[in-house]
């Protein structure tokens, strides 16, 4: 009996968390989605570019196992980001057959923007929180940072055929 009370429990703090992450994510998110609409950029080259703002420089074929997407599918994304501007591709000294991307300055700028909307949102809520209130939502927020790690490097980045939108 008590562990159904206890799955019963869980099960209802699992949804109000669902809850208040749905909500912040409205919150804190719609105006980025809107900039990034404005941008004509496709999601696939919007999650490009995020990962190597994430990785830094990186190898073509690490990029498309990352994203999970087949290798000729992330060259023509980062071909179009290229063409733009906002990814440079680099051979690798060690092995010219080797193609590395990284963010380009603009597409630098373009990734620190992104982060940036929202950011006035974010600092008003965190003004309206006392001291002690900020350290409690902040150890759990690092919590559930530690455990989304820890989750993701069980699943890792596994190969996929990709859809080919780019």
């Amino acid at each position: 009996m008590v562990s159904r009370v206890q799955s019963e429990h869980k099960r209802e703090l699992s949804d109000r968390f669902s809850d208040a992450v749905q909500y912040l994510n409205r919150l804190l998110n719609g105006d980025r989605v809107d900039e990034w609409e404005q941008s004509a950029l496709t999601i696939p080259q919007i999650k490009t570019l995020l990962l190597l703002q994430e990785m830094g420089s990186s190898r073509m074929g690490i990029i498309s196992l990352h994203l999970r997407r087949a290798l000729s599918a992330t060259t023509t994304v980062v071909d179009r980001l290229v063409e733009r501007g906002l990814v440079d591709r680099l051979s690798d000294p060690a092995d010219r057959r080797v193609v590395i991307c990284r963010l380009s300055e603009a597409g630098q700028q373009v990734t620190e923007h992104f982060w940036s909307v929202g950011r006035e949102r974010i600092d008003a809520v965190v003004d309206g929180l006392d001291e002690e209130a900020l350290a409690i939502a902040v150890q759990g927020l690092e919590i559930i940072r530690a455990a989304a790690q820890d989750a993701e490097s069980a699943s890792g980045p596994t190969e996929d055929s990709g859809d080919g939108e780019d």
